[in-house]
């Protein structure tokens, strides 16, 4: 499976050293250089698990020809372009974790999957065996909020008490 990524999901799992986790469910991840900008420069301390995805293979940027106007200029660039990108090679499955966002590209027809989706789909496809440690130490290491409702949907989602 082929997915579209934006750099939020990257930059949660390459904080907390668990990038593995992504091509285990996802057996091609594409981004758009804003995100590899993201996710590169900056002095973002997960840079060297982009970097090394990226010459592994499974993870690709690839540029983006034209971002429709019917993209928001509100969004900021990683999320412009992943959405632009995902239509432009007509991809329907996109990695976004921000609301508006992830919004706009429903909206738009696409399928948006976030970081929590991304660590239930790993504990149904038994690539992890529990979402509550990797959950706790992206909120805890990469500061990924997560209200306390919907921490403890996803842990019951996850049949794991709370």
């Amino acid at each position: 499976m082929t997915v579209i990524c934006n750099a939020t999901p990257l930059i949660n799992f390459a904080a907390i050293a668990r990038l593995d986790i992504l091509p285990a469910i996802f057996e091609r991840i594409i981004i758009p250089q804003a995100v590899y900008d993201e996710t590169t420069g900056s002095g973002f301390p997960g840079t060297p698990f982009v970097l090394q995805a990226i010459a592994s293979g499974w993870l690709q940027v690839r540029p983006v020809a034209t971002i429709a106007p019917i993209i928001p200029v509100e969004l900021d660039d990683g999320e412009r372009e992943a959405i632009a990108l995902a239509i432009e090679i007509a991809e329907r499955r996109i990695l976004l974790d921000e609301r508006e966002a992830r919004q706009i590209a429903q909206r738009l027809g696409l399928q948006v999957m976030g970081t929590l989706g991304i660590l239930l789909l790993a504990k149904n496809n038994q690539t992890i065996p529990q979402v509550r440690p990797i959950l706790d130490n992206t909120m805890n290491v990469a500061q990924y909020w997560v209200s306390a409702a919907l921490y403890a949907q996803v842990l019951q989602l996850a049949g794991e008490d709370i």
